[in-house]
């Protein structure tokens, strides 16, 4: 059972990087098809192609792990909030006000 279980990693594993393989190599092909066409770039090797890839995963992801917000930070900020503009009350803000003729 536990061999199964390594097995199963081990396959995920070889997955995951032919997919990021595959990934990278059709980003390569977009670039190379359309940017020295349309901009007159250059083309790109698959290894500029993984470092930008990489380089944009950075920038607009970040480098942090995923999923771990920290909630009592949130909440600090939340009874921050809450102590500066008053508590927040959904009833009165959505009630219509009527015009005055």
């Amino acid at each position: 059972m536990k061999t199964l279980k390594v097995l199963k990693y081990i396959g995920f594993g070889i997955l995951g990087t032919g997919f990021l393989f595959l990934v990278i190599w059709g980003v390569m092909a977009l670039w190379n098809c359309l940017i020295p066409d349309i901009f007159n770039g250059p083309e790109l090797t698959y290894w500029q192609t993984f470092g930008l890839f990489f380089l944009s995963k950075i920038l607009l992801t970040g480098i942090a792990p995923q999923g771990g917000h920290d909630k009592r930070t949130k909440k600090e900020w939340r009874s921050k909030f809450r102590e500066k503009f008053g508590p927040y009350r959904s009833d009165e803000e959505t009630e219509p006000v009527a015009p005055e003729a």
